[in-house]
């Protein structure tokens, strides 16, 4: 809002007596206005005039309108003059009518006229012009959500995540609630889970005589925190894939795994459940679910990648290690540059 009008109407309402005087601080706001050449402009003009339809001065502003519409440079706020004029409807003759519509026409003020509800009872022409521009509002929202969604795969693409997690914020704060953008979150949650089990996995650790446990103390409130964790998924399941990278983060891949039967099923949870059960070395029920995804994903060309990738290490944990080297061999054949891949072949050659 204009600051100068803005302190202008505080001053004036705050002089008022009782409410009966409410016209005398439209007039009084006006004049102001009029007398001051410098604040005479059209963002002062267009406040004042909303102030005049929100307080029911509707006489006020017709009557400033009509000592200045013979002026080229004076700004029409035709939904704000609208709204008053529908309120005398008795001044509107056939020939005001045809005069209004000409107007309109000639200053291309159909679409601004059109959100004037009071409007639209003196003409009823003015309810298309409405819906029309309803459709197209709808069409641009749409058209605006598609280009953002284009460039969030394109920062996918190029794996940059920390953009990509700040256009989602952008995207979820523009499109409160809409499905696609719901789902490109979820799904963006789920690949940051996959990334920490990557960074966790095996190989990637350096290598170290034995494992690592906790002190009594330090493993009860781990378990007192799991149980805590499953508590709050079963109540707001709509946390339950966060909670779930928490417990991937804590190394608890059990209770990650049971996270996740509260998570909405999607293919990147699919994967996701892949990943955690390689972590609780459920091989074959892994093998088992890795058969049933190649056929669900069959369409996508990295299913093929994917697939081999875990399967090979599922059959290196039961021990087919023959079998587990023939398969990774296999997918490096076919794609010589799956770092992964080559990272754990060489892993394995030292072992």
């Amino acid at each position: 809002m204009s600051n100068y009008v803005e302190l202008e109407i505080q001053n004036l309402l705050n002089s008022m007596g009782n409410p009966t005087e409410l016209p005398q601080v439209g007039q009084r706001l006006i004049e102001g206005l009029e007398n001051s050449p410098d604040q005479f402009t059209p963002e002062n003009i267009q406040v004042a005039t909303l102030f005049l339809v929100n307080a029911g001065l509707h006489r006020t502003l017709v009557d400033f309108y009509l000592r200045h519409l013979h002026e080229s440079t004076f700004p029409i706020a035709w939904s704000h003059l609208l709204e008053s004029f529908a309120t005398k409807k008795y001044l509107f003759t056939e020939k005001v009518l045809a005069a209004l519509k000409e107007g309109l026409t000639e200053f291309s003020a159909l679409k601004e006229a059109a959100r004037s509800d009071g409007a639209l009872g003196l003409l009823p022409e003015l309810k298309e012009v409405r819906q029309l521009a309803r459709q197209e509002q709808i069409k641009s929202h749409q058209e605006g959500k598609r280009q953002l969604l284009d460039q969030l795969i394109t920062l996918r693409t190029q794996q940059l995540y920390e953009q990509e997690k700040s256009l989602l914020a952008r995207l979820q704060k523009l499109y409160p609630g809409d499905a696609d953008v719901l789902k490109e979150a979820q799904d963006h949650k789920q690949r940051y889970a996959l990334e920490i089990l990557q960074r966790h996995s095996p190989q990637n650790r350096p290598p170290r005589e034995e494992v690592e446990t906790l002190d009594p103390e330090a493993q009860k409130a781990l378990e007192s925190l799991n149980e805590d964790l499953l508590v709050k998924a079963e109540e707001f399941p709509e946390v339950a894939l966060d909670l779930c990278i928490l417990a991937i983060m804590l190394e608890s891949y059990e209770v990650a795994l049971q996270l996740l039967d509260y998570c909405e099923e999607t293919p990147s949870s699919w994967w996701l459940r892949m990943e955690i059960l390689l972590r609780c070395r459920r091989y074959l029920e892994l093998l088992t679910d890795l058969t049933k995804i190649e056929l669900l994903l069959a369409h996508d060309a990295e299913t093929f990648f994917a697939s081999a990738y875990l399967r090979a290490q599922a059959l290196w944990g039961l021990g087919q290690k023959h079998a587990a080297v023939e398969v990774l061999e296999g997918l490096l054949a076919s794609r010589p540059h799956y770092r992964a891949a080559s990272a754990l072949m060489g892993t394995w050659s030292q072992g």
